[in-house]
Formats: C-alpha cells, sequence, structure tokens
C-alpha cells in the first residue's frame, strides 16, 4: 500500500512582505504550534530526503487545436484566489509546489527536489529553473513564499489555511531557486500541505493589486485565463509554453447547466464534448443509447455528519440516537438500486480501503432496524426531546445528494426519525460547515445532519480529521481532549510506520467513542464523453483539474 500525506493552504501577509525574505536574511514569522499527520518517504544519512520522480522535461507534440467543452452543475466556488473558501478552477491556470501522482507518492512539480532536515524542523526545496508565469515572467523563490504566505492570510475562509500557518516558525529563500520553510516542531504531514499549494505570481500582484488578479488571474499552469461569467461559463486557452504538458485542445470552456436535462440536449445537440455532475440513472441510460461512460479516477464519498453535538438538545446530542441514524439505512439496497451498482457499502470521511491509516478489520455500517429501535427507545426517542426533528442541510447544486438524502429520509421515517430537509447555495453551506461556530450556541448547524459527498483525490484524510474530530475543528464537530491528544501523537511521530500506526489508532478511537459521522456508501461516478474526445486516462497528477490537459482528440 502507497503511503502519502494531506492537505492545504493558509494565511496572507501584507502585499508589502511579498519579496521579503527572498534573497536576503531570513524573514520569520511566527504561528502557534500544534499537529498533524501522514508519512513521508525518506532516506538514512544527513538529512531525510523526499522525492519523486524527475523525468519532467517539456512535452513535444501537435499544436493544440479545438475546443474542449464540459458541462457541469455548478461551479460551487466562483473564485480564482484559492484563499476565497477554494479555487477549483485554480488548478488549471497554477501549478503546485510538489504534487501527489495516482500511486499516492509525492512527486516533483514546481519544486523538482526537496529534502527534510535530520531534526524534522527544515524543509528545502529546489525550484525549476524553467517556468514562466503567463505573462513572460520568471517564476522564482520569491514566488513560491509569497505563496505560502497567501495561503496563510488571517482573513483566508478556506478551511485548510490553518495548516500552514500553526506550526510555522519562519521562511526565507537564500537564492531564486531555493526555498526554505521551517516549522517549530516536526510535523510530517505537512507535505500534504505544500503539494496542496499553488504558486502565484508575486511580481504581478504587487503591481496590479490582488482585487485585479483576481478578475484577471495568470498562473504558470497549462490553461491561461481568457474570461469567465459568473454562473454561466469559464473560459480558458492551452498555455503552449508549458514545461510538463500541453493540452491538446486550444481552448477549455467549462459550462454551468443545473439541469440534468439540458446538459442531456446539448449533448446530443454536439454543443458540449463532456458532461458531469448527472445521476447515475441517466449516465446508464446514455450508455445504454451507445454513448461513452467514463468512470471517475477514484471514488466519491458520501457522509452523514453530525455537527455541534455537545452544544444542542437536538437528538443527534445523544450517541444512541446517531447510531440508530446509522442503523436504519439499508446500505446495500441503496448502492443496488440507486447507484445501480457502482458503488458499495462503507468508506469513511475522505477515507476509503487503501489510504493511510486505513484498518484492515473496518467494515461498512451495519443495516439493523432492531438495534436502531432498541437505541431510539433507550435514548427516549422522541419524546425526551423537545423537538424530535432533526434538520438536514443541503448545498444545492451538488447532483445526487438531495435525491439520495430523501432516500435516506424514506429510511430514517420508517425507523421512526423525524427529519427535515432544507436546502442551502454552496457559500451558505461554506459558512455553516467550514467556518467553527464553537463559540456560537445559537448556530444554526448545531444538532442537524449534514451530508458531506466528496471526492476522493487527496493522498490521505490526515488534516480533514482534524477538522472533523479534534476540538477547534472547522466543522464544529467535536470539543474531544483524547482525540486531540492521540491525533498529536499520531502527527508527530517521525517513523512514518509508527506514526500510521497511531492514525489509525485514532480513527479507531473517534469512530468507536464519538461517532460524529459515519460513511454511506463509496460511489464510482460516471460522466458521458462524445465521440469528438479520444480515450483519456487521468494524467500523471492526481490534482482536480489537471486531467482536462490530458484529454485528447478522438
Amino acid at each position: 500500500m502507497k503511503k502519502a500525506l494531506l492537505i492545504i493552504i493558509a494565511l496572507v501577509v501584507v502585499l508589502g512582505m511579498m519579496f521579503s525574505g527572498c534573497g536576503d536574511d531570513e524573514t520569520t514569522t511566527t504561528g502557534t504550534t500544534q499537529t498533524t499527520t501522514g508519512t513521508t518517504k525518506t532516506t538514512t544519512g544527513p538529512t531525510q530526503t523526499t522525492t519523486g520522480p524527475t523525468g519532467t522535461t517539456a512535452p513535444t507534440q501537435s499544436e493544440p487545436y479545438g475546443t474542449l467543452r464540459v458541462s457541469m452543475p455548478s461551479f460551487s466556488y466562483e473564485t480564482f484566489d484559492y484563499i476565497q473558501g477554494e479555487s477549483f478552477f485554480g488548478w488549471s491556470l497554477y501549478d503546485p509546489l510538489i504534487t501527489w501522482d495516482k500511486d499516492l507518492d509525492f512527486a516533483p512539480a514546481i519544486a523538482k527536489d526537496w529534502t527534510i532536515s535530520e531534526d524534522g524542523l527544515t524543509w528545502t526545496f529546489e525550484i525549476r529553473d524553467d517556468v514562466y508565469f503567463h505573462n513572460g515572467d520568471k517564476l522564482t523563490s520569491a514566488d513560491v513564499l509569497f505563496s505560502i504566505e497567501h495561503m496563510q492570510d488571517p482573513k483566508s475562509t478556506n478551511p485548510w489555511s490553518a495548516y500552514l500557518s500553526y506550526n510555522f516558525d519562519s521562511h526565507y529563500c537564500p537564492d531564486d531557486k531555493t526555498y526554505i520553510y521551517k516549522t517549530v516542531i516536526p510535523e510530517p504531514p505537512i507535505v500534504m500541505s505544500f503539494a496542496s499549494t499553488r504558486i502565484l505570481p508575486s511580481k504581478y500582484i504587487a503591481e496590479k493589486g490582488i482585487e485585479y488578479f483576481r478578475q484577471n488571474p495568470i498562473g504558470s499552469g497549462p490553461w491561461k485565463f481568457v474570461s469567465f461569467t459568473s454562473g454561466e461559463i469559464c473560459v480558458m486557452e492551452a498555455n503552449t509554453e508549458h514545461w510538463r504538458t500541453v493540452p491538446h485542445f486550444q481552448r477549455l470552456e467549462q459550462l454551468v447547466v443545473p439541469e440534468e436535462a439540458t446538459q442531456v440536449a446539448m449533448l446530443k445537440r454536439g454543443e458540449v464534448d463532456i458532461i458531469t455532475g448527472i445521476t447515475l440513472d441517466r449516465a446508464i441510460a446514455l450508455g445504454d443509447e451507445g454513448w461513452r461512460m467514463k468512470q471517475a479516477a477514484v471514488p466519491t464519498g458520501t457522509n452523514v455528519i453530525f455537527p455541534g453535538t455537545w452544544m444542542t438538545d437536538s437528538p443527534t446530542k445523544d450517541i444512541k440516537v446517531r447510531r440508530a441514524i446509522a442503523h436504519a439505512i439499508n446500505y446495500q439496497e441503496i448502492c443496488d438500486t440507486f447507484f445501480h451498482g457502482y458503488a458499495e457499502p462503507g468508506g469513511r470521511f475522505f477515507h476509503y480501503p487503501g489510504m493511510f491509516g486505513w484498518g484492515d478489520d473496518w467494515g461498512p455500517e451495519q443495516y439493523d432496524p432492531a438495534q436502531a429501535a432498541t437505541l431510539l427507545e433507550e435514548a427516549g426517542y422522541p419524546d425526551a426531546f423537545d423537538n424530535p426533528v432533526i434538520k438536514i442541510y443541503i448545498q444545492t447544486g451538488t447532483s445526487y445528494t438531495l435525491d439520495l438524502f430523501q432516500i435516506l429520509q424514506g429510511y430514517w421515517e420508517e425507523a421512526g426519525i423525524q427529519t427535515e430537509i432544507i436546502l442551502v447555495d454552496a457559500f451558505e453551506m461554506l459558512g455553516m460547515f467550514f467556518v467553527s461556530s464553537a463559540n456560537d450556541p445559537t448556530a444554526l448547524n448545531h444538532g442537524a445532519i449534514f451530508p458531506w459527498v466528496y471526492q476522493n483525490s487527496w493522498p490521505t484524510n490526515v488534516y480533514h480529521s482534524k477538522n472533523m474530530y479534534c476540538p477547534g475543528g472547522a466543522h464544529t464537530t467535536s470539543n474531544d481532549a483524547r482525540a486531540q491528544e492521540l491525533y498529536n501523537k499520531a502527527v508527530n511521530e517521525p517513523n512514518p510506520e509508527l506514526g500510521e500506526q497511531y492514525y489509525t489508532e485514532f480513527l479507531t478511537y473517534v469512530h468507536d467513542e464519538l461517532f460524529i459521522n459515519f460513511g454511506v456508501c463509496l460511489v464510482w461516478d460516471q460522466m458521458i464523453v462524445a465521440d469528438t474526445i479520444g480515450d483519456f486516462g487521468w494524467g500523471e497528477w492526481m490534482t482536480i483539474y489537471d486531467s482536462y490537459a490530458d484529454i485528447g482528440h478522438s
């Protein structure tokens, strides 16, 4: 089993500090210490070395031509700046510092090599010398330093911002090709934060300002920004000078088409080449008509999550009710019928078999109506609660989530569990689920059920788990001190094998003792591809949208 680590983003310093520390003396910014876990490949010697494959020469291929048109139900976060929630467009426009491949091994990107000091505190990145931004400016270590600082902006609403700041000691650039980052205490999993940091053009932003950049973004990635209309279309064009991947298509059009039937009609009229985010019912029907189905590279997980359980009078404050909710669901029936066999019961929060820390003895939750009834009776449900109705908040524009949770609502109703579904938009959901409400006892999310449907495209779920299971986490789901203690033990363990063992123990504890979320199923989503598109894999790198550059003509 391949081992790897976890996720990103963090805190902006001021524009006046953009170049501080690069080529000069060391620049220091203090931060509080906390922790995280995962593994990183090491070799013994004076320093521990973490590397990936180094064969990253610029590709040779014919000039890109034509337009690739991809439709989807929603853009989710409509921003080109990843500290504004997240920027999925940014995976096409910008290059990451390092990345991970299909085997979940970390690999070079803007940093062609990197090492960790023997004490585990100093990370040294060797920056590529052949990368240019879309405006012709050369990318240097100064841009890396600026991008880390941007990720650390205290105003960031990206849920992962803290992971490049809370254990941060200092960083600086001894020259244009070297970036050095120091932590307060050892934290091997921070490698995932580096892999999730995309490099922005510091000189361009200093000259134009951050607001201008957000409207007119440039990066060094395989796609270049052309235009954007909120809620409608994002247009990019091929970066024919990209150092690694030159797209096969000259133009990329990503279109928002909320109505599934409209997506299908556009496909049949030849107005789009790929449709995404449709139900499996529709995908299978199109497959039966002869359209090509393309399976996602990794499974999509679906979780039921219980925020604020210790701060509510809702029935979800009782772990017996939470377990009854889980036992009331017929998981296999959902996989066989709603997902037509393209799913299997199980999975945990951003976690599936084979990932870092997965316990080989873990199975899916069990459908057991009798046990659900017993647990509800022991909890005194519904009579023991002033309001026995549990609210379910569901984000709009998320493919099958509403349909699925209406099915779950039916199982819960059959078990005597009362629920109410409330629809919210993406940014409202962001504020409810990614901004901690631990200090707000009146917050609406306390005592509710949150669906969380996500693609398991990360190497590990380490930092996701801190947000979910540790006090102060963004999701306001735990205040358990023992969970924090076990998490810290795993995260700061320098021995990879021992660190994984400790991490599995942590995950076992939070599932068995807290039960603040559970996995419903792992789904192999399908997109529909027109015959204008050739066969394609999922790219050398497992970043979110980089694969568009690898999609070719028929």
